[in-house]
C-alpha cells in the first residue's frame, strides 16, 4: 500500500519560541541565568534565578520569552545559534527569514520531481537511504506510520519499492519522503545534493542542473554554479533575476599606496598575478559562501587566519587596515561612507553584517593613456566600494570628485572646467557594469562638505544623516534588516 508522504509541522515564529529553550537545555542549570543575561533574555541575575533554573530549565527560558515579538525572537535565535549551533533551530530561522518572502510552490516542486524521472540514478554510487536521511532526517524516515498496512517505516518502504523491487519512480519515492511538503531549506538542499560533483559530474551534472533550473524559473528561482571545488562546479539554488553571473575568483582591494600592477598569467582561467606593489593590497581568493554574500565575519576570519591571530583581534586589525586604505584616498566622501556604514551597522547586524569593501580593483589597465596612444582603455580601474550580497547581487558605490567630470583650468589652477569626454567615459562604464548585473550608486563630493580629513577625521551631522539614510534604504531593499 502506498501511503501519504511524511508530514512535517509548519514552521512559524512559535517554532522559534519552542526551539530556543530546547537548544539552551544543554546549558548547566547553575549557569543558565548568566547565559540568559548574556543573550539579552534578562537584564540581570536575581537571587532566586538559579533555583528556578534547577527546577526546569525549559520553563525558565520559556517564561522569559513568552511575550517577545517575532523580530525579537529572530534576533535572539541568531544569538543562540552563534553560541550553540543547532540544525533544527537553524532550519526554522532560515525558513522564516531567508526563505520567507520568495517561495517555490507545491506545483513547481512537482514539476522538478518529474524532471528527475529522466535519470536512472538519483545519487550516483552513493547509498540511497543515507543520502535521503541526510536531506530529510534519519528519524523521519525510520519512524513507522499508520498509513502503511504493515506499519513499517518510510525507509523500509523505500527499500521494498525503490531499491529491491523498483516499482516506484524517482518522483514517487521522493514524494513519500516529503519532498512536496518539507521546508524550502530541505527542498533546496535536496536539489543541491542531486547536482553535487560527489553525485554526478560533467555533462550529466550540467544537464540535470539545467533541467531543474528551467522548472524552478516559474517561481523566480534557478540552479546555477556558485563556487568551485577541485575544479568541479558547485551549484546552488538562487533567485533567477539576481545579480552578476559567474563566480568570483580574485578580490583585490584596500590599496594603501601605489596601485598594483596586474598581469594575466592564464587568460583562459582568469589567473591574475600581481607583479608589483603586492604588499600594498589585500587579496581574498577563497570561494564565496553558497549564498553569494560576503559577510564581515567571513572576511574577518580570513584575515585573522592570514595574520595568525584570534577572530576578535583580527576584526580590529582588518578594520584598521581598511580604514588606512580609505584615509589614504584623501576623499571626504569615501571616509564618510566607510565610517558611517561600520559605525551604524556593526552593532545592528552583528554576524549578519555584509562587508563593505573599499578600493576594489574590478578592472585594471596595465598601460597608461600615453603608452596606449589612441587605443581604447578601461575607464574605471577600481571602484570606491563594493558590497557582495546574496545570489550574485553586487553593489558598486562611487564618490565623484571634480576629477570625474572636469579638468583643471590651465589659466587658473584653482578652477575646473567641465569635460564632456570624462563624463561620457564614466557614463559608458556605468552602463557596462549595469548590463553585467551590477547596481551602481553615485554620490557627489559636494554632499560631504561637513567632513574634515585634516588631523583626526571628523564626519559632520549632515554627512552622517545622508550615509545612514542611504544604507538604511539600500539594505532594506535587499531584505537585510
Amino acid at each position: 500500500m502506498v501511503g501519504s508522504s511524511i508530514k512535517l509541522p509548519a514552521v512559524s515564529f512559535e517554532t522559534i519560541r519552542t526551539l530556543i529553550p530546547v537548544v539552551l537545555h544543554e546549558v548547566k542549570a547553575y549557569n543558565l541565568p548568566r547565559v540568559c543575561m548574556q543573550l539579552g533574555i534578562q537584564s540581570s541575575v536575581l537571587p532566586g534565578d538559579e533555583t528556578e533554573a534547577h527546577s526546569s530549565k525549559k520553563s525558565y527560558v520559556s517564561s522569559r520569552i513568552v511575550d517577545w515579538s517575532d523580530d525579537a525572537l529572530v534576533e535572539l535565535a541568531r544569538k543562540v545559534l552563534h553560541k550553540y549551533p543547532d540544525e533544527d533551530l537553524k532550519e526554522a530561522l532560515a525558513e522564516l527569514t531567508d526563505h520567507r518572502q520568495h517561495r517555490v510552490s507545491k506545483l513547481v516542486r512537482g514539476d522538478v520531481l518529474k524532471v528527475l524521472n529522466r535519470f536512472d540514478s538519483l545519487f550516483g554510487d552513493s547509498p540511497v537511504l543515507e543520502c535521503l536521511e541526510e536531506v530529510f532526517g534519519a528519524a523521519a524516515l525510520r519512524e513507522g506510520g499508520s498509513f502503511w498496512v504493515d506499519n513499517s517505516s518510510v525507509s523500509a518502504q523505500i527499500e521494498q519499492h525503490y531499491i529491491r523491487n523498483p516499482d516506484w519512480s524517482n518522483e514517487e519515492m521522493l514524494i513519500q519522503c516529503g519532498a512536496l511538503t518539507c521546508t524550502q531549506v530541505r527542498f533546496f538542499g535536496l536539489l543541491e545534493k542531486l547536482v553535487h560533483p560527489m553525485t554526478r559530474r560533467d555533462a550529466e551534472q550540467a544537464e540535470l542542473a539545467g533541467a531543474i533550473g528551467d522548472a524552478l524559473k516559474r517561481d523566480g528561482f534557478t540552479l546555477k554554479q556558485t563556487s568551485v571545488e577541485s575544479h568541479y562546479p558547485i551549484y546552488g539554488v538562487v533567485r533567477a533575476q539576481a545579480g552578476v553571473a559567474g563566480t568570483m575568483k580574485n578580490l583585490i582591494f584596500a590599496s594603501t599606496g601605489e596601485k598594483p600592477e596586474l598581469v594575466f598569467r592564464d587568460a583562459l582561467n582568469n589567473d591574475v598575478e600581481i607583479t608589483k606593489h603586492a604588499d600594498k593590497v589585500l587579496v581574498y581568493d577563497r570561494p564565496l559562501p553558497t549564498s553569494g554574500m560576503l559577510l564581515w565575519s567571513v572576511l574577518r576570519d580570513w584575515y585573522a587566519e592570514t595574520q595568525g591571530v584570534e577572530g576578535t583581534e583580527g576584526s580590529k586589525m582588518l578594520y584598521t587596515r581598511l580604514r588606512e586604505s580609505v584615509i589614504g584616498a584623501q576623499s571626504a566622501g569615501e571616509y564618510a561612507i566607510f565610517h558611517g556604514y561600520y559605525k551604524r551597522f556593526s552593532k545592528l547586524l552583528g554576524e549578519r553584517l555584509p562587508a563593505l569593501i573599499p578600493q576594489v580593483y574590478l578592472h585594471y589597465d596595465p598601460y597608461t593613456r600615453r603608452e596606449r596612444g589612441d587605443e581604447k582603455f578601461l575607464a574605471r580601474q577600481r571602484m570606491d566600494f563594493l558590497l557582495m550580497l546574496e545570489q550574485g547581487t553586487r553593489i558598486v558605490i562611487e564618490i565623484d570628485g571634480r576629477h570625474h567630470y572636469a579638468v583643471k583650468d590651465q589659466g587658473a589652477p584653482d578652477r575646473y572646467i567641465a569635460n564632456a569626454q570624462l563624463y561620457a567615459e564614466m557614463a559608458t562604464e556605468d552602463r557596462r557594469l549595469r548590463l553585467m548585473g551590477y547596481e551602481v550608486y553615485r554620490f557627489g563630493g559636494y554632499e560631504f562638505r561637513d567632513v574634515d580629513l585634516a588631523g583626526k577625521p571628523q564626519v559632520g551631522p549632515e554627512a552622517q544623516r545622508r550615509v545612514a539614510e542611504f544604507f538604511d534604504r539600500l539594505l532594506a531593499r535587499h531584505g537585510i534588516r
